[in-house]
């Protein structure tokens, strides 16, 4: 007799194809429900639960390990705690080819369902060949991954990446000069979204004077911005991806050179509270970023399909915007500036002491 796992597993795989047929001939086909009843091998033993491996690159960062903690605080609650085991293998780069290999070995582990965060668009196709052909589904979650097999749970990154510039150009005045910092170069997110920030900051009138890379870390953002104000301390706008909202002001108090609409964007709660403590001299800034949280969604969503429910193949939301309108909702004073915020996500409801049991700073 099959077990509970593996039945499901089954009526995973059958969602799978008609999800894709429902996504491709636009029917309204639905998927069969699952059989959720315990059933098991030997009568009155617990029913297995489903196993669903996370494979996560650039283990340590901050955005993502929030991103687990949300997770592991969704899994530990009740309706999920005697139902899920999460198996989560970190790499430490952002290296594609670690991450096929990290992939490879949970479909050998037999897990009944994967969530990554891509390293890159196309990188894990050799494991998702894999596991396409023993009926795992795969989810890329945090990031878009180019693979028809894969669903897809993300922010809308580009989105993310053209709110921010449309903002910029708004705010600037007779000074068009902006300087622009990519995040890290190679990363799907970033080069996807890069040259959209662009076109829309030069179609807007903006002069890109000068480029630098913030490495998606706070303090890389103010070394790179304090080196740009060394040759051009007269722009009239910065523009950073999904970082800097803490580290450039940093820079510009520091050079004491005034303040400019800045955009950043990596969410930590130095983010918003610089934003609260500069408001009165002038800072205005707009720190667009993705709630690490998608994690804990894109489990919500594996399960769902486990179960048997009809999933959309690709989920993008929108990104959180922190302005000098909201920041004192959002800062956090008995947080360390590093604090990740985004640690909920829309119909969640999380909390930041079930995030903290898990959170690795």
């Amino acid at each position: 007799m099959q077990s509970s796992r593996t039945r499901n597993r089954g009526v995973a795989a059958a969602a799978i194809a008609v999800t894709a047929l429902t996504v491709t001939l636009l029917s309204g086909c639905t998927s069969a429900p699952a059989d959720n009843t315990g059933g098991t091998e030997s009568g009155g033993a617990e029913p297995e639960k489903f196993v669903i491996g996370f494979q996560q690159p650039l283990g340590g960062q901050a955005w993502r390990e929030m991103g687990l903690a949300s997770l592991q605080a969704l899994a530990a609650r009740p309706e999920y705690k005697d139902k899920v085991e999460v198996k989560i293998v970190r790499t430490n780069d952002n290296d594609a080819a670690q991450q096929n290999a990290a992939i490879q070995n949970l479909i050998a582990e037999g897990v009944d369902a994967i969530l990554f965060d891509p390293a890159s668009a196309t990188g894990a196709d050799a494991a998702i060949a894999q596991a396409e052909a023993a009926g795992i589904p795969v989810f890329a979650n945090g990031g878009p991954y180019d693979n028809d097999y894969v669903y897809v749970v993300s922010t809308d990154w580009a989105n993310a990446g053209t709110v921010g510039a449309e903002w910029l150009v708004g705010q600037l005045g007779d000074n068009k000069d902006v300087a622009v910092l990519e995040g890290l170069a190679g990363v799907p997110l970033n080069d996807g979204s890069m040259p959209g920030v662009e076109e829309i900051l030069t179609s807007g009138g903006a002069n890109i004077v000068a480029r630098g890379t913030n490495g998606w870390n706070e303090a890389d953002a103010q070394k790179a911005m304090a080196q740009i104000l060394q040759s051009n301390p007269d722009v009239g706008g910065v523009y950073s991806f999904l970082t800097g909202g803490q580290g450039i002001p940093a820079a510009f108090a520091d050079a004491g050179i005034d303040f400019v609409p800045v955009v950043g964007g990596s969410g930590y709660n130095g983010e918003a509270c610089t934003l609260v403590e500069y408001a009165d001299d002038g800072l205005v800034g707009n720190m667009v970023f993705g709630q690490p949280a998608i994690y804990a969604k894109g489990l919500e969503q594996a399960v769902a399909l486990l179960e048997g429910e009809d999933v959309p193949q690709e989920q993008l939301f929108p990104p959180l915007e922190i302005t000098v309108d909201n920041a004192a909702d959002y800062c956090l004073p008995d947080q360390a500036d590093n604090f990740q915020l985004g640690y909920d996500f829309p119909g969640l409801d999380l909390t930041v002491d079930e995030v903290l049991a898990f959170y690795q700073k």
